[in-house]
């Protein structure tokens, strides 16, 4: 049993320990108090059991949004550059790397490499012809393309809107294909029939008109490895000379 006191009139009593935290009331001044566990006597309704706890929890399970946030990019950031991330990052940037570096590609064929350095010489395009100089013939392959101007000029003007058209004819190649004496034949393509459009015929002076003469180049080309077949411009020149 507990001895109490009314905390409002002081009238004294006593009171089995159950009634710890729960709801009296004054036999003599009727006030409403209640014992809390430490034994003092105090006015009012007691605290509901377990309210203090249930609030804390709740602020427990409801955290700040903010914070939320935080959490997930520390969490991220941990992840992205922990030591294994890092490591299998720049292992894929290797690999990439070294695909790109070492998967095979189809070299170009000489007859391609042919008509691409006769299609850029009749057009004027000099920057091709020397990007495909063989090493050591820049200078070579210049003096060939401005001695060969008049006669590549003059199928320009013949030209218009239609398109050049090339074939290739191999003079000579070492069985070990490290070098080959080419000839490349320019000319324009030319309409081998009649085209409607509509009820309207196209231009017959142009339909009609004789096959242009084509342009003749000779060319020497070798071999420099992964480079693939060069023009060299040194002996293309003495080609060119020499001919008839």
């Amino acid at each position: 049993m507990l001895a109490i006191k009314c905390p409002a009139c002081g009238a004294e009593g006593r009171a089995p320990k159950e009634k710890i935290q729960t709801r009296l009331v004054c036999r003599k001044c009727l006030k409403v108090f209640h014992v809390t566990p430490a034994g003092n006597t105090v006015l009012g309704e007691p605290q509901a059991t377990g309210q203090t706890s249930t609030a804390v929890s709740r602020a427990k399970a409801a955290p700040d949004p903010g914070q939320k946030v935080d959490q997930w990019f520390d969490r991220a950031s941990k992840r992205f550059f922990s030591p294994t991330s890092s490591i299998l990052t720049v292992g894929l940037i290797l690999l990439a790397v070294a695909a790109a570096l070492f998967t095979p590609r189809r070299p170009e064929s000489l007859q391609d490499r042919v008509a691409t350095a006769a299609k850029a010489t009749v057009e004027g395009d000099l920057q091709t012809i020397r990007e495909l100089a063989a090493t050591g013939t820049g200078d070579g392959v210049v003096t060939w393309y401005i001695s060969i101007r008049p006669q590549c000029d003059e199928l320009l003007k013949r030209l218009g809107s239609r398109k050049l058209a090339v074939e290739t004819e191999v003079k000579q190649q070492d069985p070990a294909q490290e070098w080959a004496d080419m000839v490349a034949h320019v000319s324009i393509e030319e309409k081998e029939e009649l085209e409607r459009r509509g009820n309207v015929l196209p231009d017959l002076s142009i339909v009609l008109a004789p096959t242009s003469q084509p342009v003749s180049l000779p060319m020497a080309w070798k071999s420099e490895g992964r480079a693939g077949w060069r023009l060299d411009g040194n002996r293309t020149l003495e080609l060119s000379k020499a001919k008839p």
